[in-house]
């Protein structure tokens, strides 16, 4: 392997970084739809061989930012779709989603490969601090600017449920450390300075601690059964209705008819609540008096409608993305409006600096903007209905954010409503999934999900999907809301302690454990 260092060190900047931004866009493939986790040792340990180029600070930062651009731009060009829903107004800003967020979010990899290259470590506890450094960055990616936690290391075990079972212990962030030091072991293999037997013995513990994870993991999922909740008949409709259409004014109508159809159908056990994706009622249901008495005969006398739809103060120019419950007899006593808004999505960030200078006059589709609004701090976040327990509701992206789940109230399910319409047929929506599918296992409950166009499942709390609607399907699922698991998952109790716990843990060895070694 020697000779693979001496060919690099050959290589003109340039080339190096193009083999990066190459491993990036292959990291980009171990995620969903794909999945091929082979690739992750390549990735990740070819970055740390690579970062072994750089001359200097900017060097190795820049090493690192063009891996994470790579992985960007193939993981989340889905983002840029979107834009053309209604082309004629932002179809010139689709280079932004496209080039300029990977651009931006790769930053993040840049300081994990600048931070790595100036400790000046080697051998293994060069690994242990950029894995510690790698995990605290991609906690940041998920707070600065309110946020993008997506398309994490541990994810891309998202059709692997034995690993998986780990994000009950230690949360996703905890299953991309792991994900990131075991990969990151073969770089080893080209280290001068360990001897073969050192260099197996490293390779063997990575296999070694993998099938044991594995083993877990597959024990605890087949150690109870999980029965449903007692009486919990639920119909999840998928309208599959075209983002393009979606909010055309001589069509919403239509929707509500096609949504009532399906809801009506009978073609199983009578459920008793329906539930409907993210603004699937394109009209203010609370202030509409007239669709809540259209809607009243399709609602169960002993269930209700659970639907998202907008709603807005009649008083003053103010709107909310929610989630209703609507009765039988037209009341809506349940309210969730949604917390973690998209930005330039739901609303313009900086609105104030940006209409004052004139920029948003510049951009059309800025200039036009509405925004949403968000909730009092106060407001309840968890719904109760009878039979059906306590739900956390999570509109659309809410549950990529795995600390702002957990709340003071109990819930014994999730329910997460949305609408992937605006990214078509394309990785995203399979993201999204997986997304939703480690949520319900870090706090040991189900996930029910209605997509607009999909992909609605019931998924149970070890993240097993039960019953599904594929991706561009109309349809119906009849079930019932799958039980939590008995007591808390170890995640549930202390949330993102744990690994951001081992991150710093693996720094302090890395860093101590190399000037003991060379005092």
């Amino acid at each position: 392997m020697s000779g693979l260092n001496a060919r690099l060190s050959d290589f003109s900047f340039w080339k190096i970084a193009g083999l990066s931004f190459i491993l990036g866009l292959l990291l980009a493939t171990t995620f969903a739809p794909l999945h091929w986790v082979i690739f992750l040792p390549l990735c990740f340990s070819g970055l740390l061989i690579l970062l072994k180029c750089a001359n200097n600070k900017k060097q190795a930062f820049f090493i690192g930012w063009w891996f994470g651009w790579g992985q960007f731009i193939a993981g989340l060009y889905w983002v840029g779709v979107a834009f053309t829903i209604d082309a004629n107004a932002h179809a010139a800003l689709i280079p932004l989603p496209v080039l300029g967020l990977p651009a931006f979010l790769a930053i993040f990899t840049g300081v994990v490969s600048l931070a790595t290259y100036v400790t000046k470590l080697q051998k293994l506890y060069r690994i242990a601090v950029f894995t510690g450094f790698w995990v605290l960055l991609e906690y940041a990616r998920g707070l600065v600017f309110t946020g993008f936690p997506w398309n994490l290391a541990g994810y891309s075990w998202g059709n692997n449920l034995p690993m998986l079972q780990w994000t009950a212990f230690i949360g996703v962030y905890g299953l991309t450390l792991v994900t990131v030091l075991i990969s990151s072991l073969p770089s080893v293999l080209v280290d001068d300075n360990i001897t073969r037997l050192r260099k197996n013995t490293v390779i063997l513990i990575g296999c070694f601690l993998t099938i044991c994870m594995m083993g877990v993991g597959y024990s605890r999922i087949t150690a109870s059964p999980l029965p449903p909740l007692s009486d919990s008949r639920i119909r999840i409709v998928q309208p599959n209705i075209s983002q393009a259409d979606k909010w055309r004014p001589d069509l919403k109508f239509s929707h509500i008819r096609k949504l009532t159809e399906l809801s009506a159908q009978e073609n199983g056990p009578k459920p008793r609540y329906l539930i409907w994706p993210e603004t699937a009622v394109p009209f203010f249901l609370t202030t509409n008096e007239k669709l809540k008495f259209y809607l009243q005969r399709f609602v169960p006398k002993d269930g209700a409608l659970i639907t998202g739809a907008p709603r807005k103060n009649s008083e003053k120019r103010q709107y909310w993305n929610s989630v209703q419950v609507l009765k039988s007899n037209g009341d809506i006593p349940v309210i969730y409006d949604k917390r973690h808004l998209v930005p330039y999505g739901e609303y313009l960030p900086l609105r104030g600096f940006l209409e004052q200078s004139g920029i948003a006059s510049l951009i059309p589709a800025l200039d036009q903007m509405s925004d949403f609004s968000t909730p009092a701090a106060s407001a309840p976040s968890v719904f109760t209905l009878p039979d059906l327990g306590s739900a956390r509701v999570l509109i659309c992206y809410e549950i990529a954010f795995p600390w702002e789940v957990k709340t003071e109230q109990p819930f014994n399910w999730i329910l997460n409503v949305t609408n992937d319409g605006w990214f078509g047929d394309t990785s995203g929506p399979y993201q999204h999934l997986v997304v939703s599918k480690v949520r319900g296992i870090e706090q040991g409950v189900s996930v029910i999900r209605a997509a607009n166009t999909g992909v609605s499942a019931i998924i149970n709390a070890y993240g097993k999907i039960l019953q599904s609607l594929p991706l561009g399907q109309l349809g119906v699922i009849d079930g019932q809301i799958p039980a939590p698991i008995p007591g808390q998952t170890l995640y549930r109790k202390i949330g993102e302690a744990l690994p951001l716990g081992l991150a710093f843990l693996l720094l302090g060895f890395g860093i101590t454990g190399y000037r003991l070694k060379n005092q």
